[in-house]
């Protein structure tokens, strides 16, 4: 299900969508449940990279600290981590409260390097390596405006459930990018590079800078994250059209004179708040090959960081590493042996190193192992799902798949594909539904949309052919009991004859003791109805020749309809004359009638 990059990044399934290539490093879809980092052309940076990474002090003074989703190593001293630490958690903060979480989490760690300013920094970059995203942060300086906006794309991709329309999850990231601290407080509006001021952000900066509209900018944000229209969403948050505001906005594009704001920020004293305590010398002899991961380096160089890791002290994050790097490189065998090495270690194997060997080896319980490790991540159940060959059972998974990455319209269209596979056929829709209200442009929701309509297509016929099938069996079961019966009767008329001795083969006797009866075949015209029930029957032959019948006596008659059942004859002319079939007494004189059979 997931195609490998150079490098495999998993991030929260389906990943951070980004429309914007303005920022350094782009997290991208790479299958269901990666994230590949696109880079600007850096290779001229790499080699310089290497060599200020794998000559690394490790035995200089590292410390670490850790709030929410943010891990922070330095060798820069703990004020200036303090300074990054609280800057992001008030980015954290502002930013959350905007979206209506209090508590913005991540699903895989954010780990930030604050490390001492060197001759020739590189810019701060964010990528996915070993166990979660990373990025180095030259102490003393605030990351650039495309750091924090990645960062505020990846918190709207881990923490809300819908997805808003995507101008509109850009733009916010955008006004959040630009975000500046002021003496514990927040100024929020500051405008962006000048490609990124689309009409969109100015309608966000325009309602979240104004403090009357700011909060029910929240209800319309919410509206348009459950699938609201536009029209319906603003109406409801501020009593009137989209267009009316559009054209407010459109005058405050065209000033040029963007407001600020100054909120207060989250409560934080950031000399207390956060405590530091020295760095595991296990995790700092592989933080050279996380960088090089994160900064998605030539995979070589990658591998021959965690193997001097390895020389210097053998552990599982560099079993880890290593393996990792040399699926890159496309070694799977040796990878699968580093993996094996890092799997012996029950505390300290690391998810992604599990993940992958569990797909090298197609064994759950290493996607079991790796999904606990890191229970918001949702791709391991998406893979144990593939491997379940019932849909009941792959149903629940990509349930709960759907429940941890509920923005991935991969896991809801692989429901959906259970649920109707189990019969479920409701719960099926519904899946292809949200599906498409997750989808995250125009385009793969014109996809999904077909393909429910195909979906709902397939289940009237087979729902249609189900119905037929039943019908049949209930008919052929009708049968099997009208023959079981009629064979009951007859075995009861069998014994009962054998028990009085049978006909045998005896001759059998004539019932009718009469004169013999001659058939007449024609036309009935009239019937003269007389007192005691007697009547004249008149009739033509084929010849056109009428002939008169008399019934003496109808009681000693039978007069049979077309489906040979009995009926009474009607007394005047025949309108239209019918057909008839009449027996009569062959004897001198009139014409007595036996039986009448209209046809």
């Amino acid at each position: 299900m997931r195609p490998r990059s150079s490098l495999p990044n998993p991030s929260r399934e389906g990943v951070i969508a980004d429309a914007s290539k303005r920022a350094q490093v782009e997290p991208r879809p790479s299958g269901s449940g990666g994230v590949t980092a696109i880079l600007q052309p850096a290779s001229k940076l790499l080699p310089l990279l290497a060599l200020l990474l794998l000559t690394l002090p490790l035995h200089a003074a590292w410390n670490e600290s850790k709030s929410g989703p943010f891990i922070v190593y330095t060798d820069a001293g703990d004020d200036r981590a303090r300074a990054a630490l609280y800057h992001l958690e008030q980015f954290r903060f502002i930013f959350g409260e905007a979206i209506g979480r209090k508590e913005l989490t991540s699903v895989w760690p954010i780990t930030v390097i604050v490390a001492k300013p060197s001759k020739n920094p590189l810019p701060p970059r964010i990528g996915f390596t070993r166990d979660g995203w990373l990025v180095t942060w030259p102490a003393g300086t605030t990351p650039p405006v495309a750091w924090f906006r990645q960062l505020a794309v990846m918190f709207i991709e881990d923490n809300l459930a819908g997805r808003i329309p995507d101008e509109y999850e850009a733009a916010m990231a955008d006004l959040f990018s630009t975000m500046e601290l002021k003496g514990g407080k927040v100024v929020l509006g500051v405008p962006p590079p000048q490609d990124a001021r689309t009409r969109t952000w100015a309608l966000l900066q325009y309602l979240l800078t104004n403090p009357e509209s700011a909060v029910r900018t929240k209800v319309l944000l919410s509206n348009l994250a459950n699938g609201a229209e536009p029209d319906a969403a603003f109406r409801n948050a501020f009593g009137k059209p989209k267009a009316a505001i559009d054209a407010e906005v459109e005058q405050y594009l065209k000033t040029g004179n963007f407001l600020t704001v100054t909120l207060p920020g989250r409560p934080l004293d950031q000399d207390r708040a956060f405590t530091f305590v020295p760095m595991l010398p296990s995790r700092l002899r592989v933080l050279p090959g996380d960088e090089l991961m994160a900064q998605q380096a030539p995979p070589d160089k990658v591998r021959i960081a965690y193997q001097n890791a390895q020389n210097e002290r053998p552990g599982p994050l560099g079993f880890e590493g290593l393996g990792l790097a040399l699926l890159a490189e496309k070694q799977p065998e040796d990878a699968k042996k580093a993996l094996h090495q890092m799997a012996l270690d029950t505390e300290n194997a690391g998810t992604r190193g599990l993940f992958e060997l569990g797909l090298l080896e197609k064994d759950k319980k290493l996607l079991e192992r790796a999904a606990t490790r890191n229970p918001r991540w949702a791709e391991p159940y998406a893979q144990l799902a593939a491997m379940e060959p019932g849909p009941i059972r792959k149903a629940a998974l990509y349930r709960k798949a759907t429940e941890l990455a509920p923005r991935n319209p991969k896991y809801w269209t692989e429901l959906a594909k259970a649920q109707f596979d189990g019969k479920k056929y409701d719960d099926a829709e519904k899946a292809w539904r949200a599906a498409e209200r997750v989808a995250p442009n125009e385009k793969e929701r014109a996809v999904l949309t077909a393909a429910r309509e195909q979906f709902e297509q397939n289940r009237y016929d087979l729902q249609a052919a189900e119905k037929a099938r039943l019908k049949k069996e209930e008919q052929d079961e009708i049968e099997r009991v009208k023959n079981e019966s009629l064979a009951s009767i007859r075995a009861a008329e069998a014994a009962a004859n054998a028990k009085g001795g049978g006909v045998g083969n005896r001759k059998v006797e004539q019932w009718w003791d009469g004169p013999p009866a001659v058939a007449f075949s024609g036309t009935l015209d009239a019937v003269t109805c007389r007192a005691g029930g007697k009547a004249t029957l008149t009739a033509r032959g084929t010849d056109g020749k009428p002939v008169s019948f008399i019934i003496n006596d109808p009681g000693k008659i039978a007069v049979f309809g077309a489906n040979q059942a009995q009926i009474q004859l009607s007394c005047g002319p025949q309108r239209p004359p019918r057909r008839v079939k009449i027996e009569y007494v062959d004897k001198p004189g009139p014409k007595e009638v036996v039986t009448v059979e209209l046809q």
